[in-house]
């Protein structure tokens, strides 16, 4: 599926997943480790926009997914 977003990149938005579903992982090739599988409903990508960091894990579309993106403005204001 097609990246997302890579471990260690800048964090300048969360996403909100409508449709299909993402891996979260870290470490790449075979040394990769699955965190989770997100579907329909979840929100990911938050945790470099609340802690100002590089993205801790990675995350990958595992099919076709609708997933809008929630800017620093409107995740600090509740509205991801």
């Amino acid at each position: 599926g097609d990246t997302i977003f890579l471990e260690g990149s800048s964090a300048d938005r969360a996403y909100i997943i409508e449709s299909g579903y993402v891996e979260i992982f870290v470490g790449t090739g075979e040394d990769s480790l699955q965190l989770n599988v997100l579907g329909p409903g979840d929100i990911f990508g938050e945790m470099g926009i609340i802690d100002a960091a590089p993205r801790s894990a990675s995350a990958k579309a595992l099919c076709p997914l609708r997933q809008p993106e929630a800017g620093q403005r409107r995740a600090a204001e509740g509205r991801v």
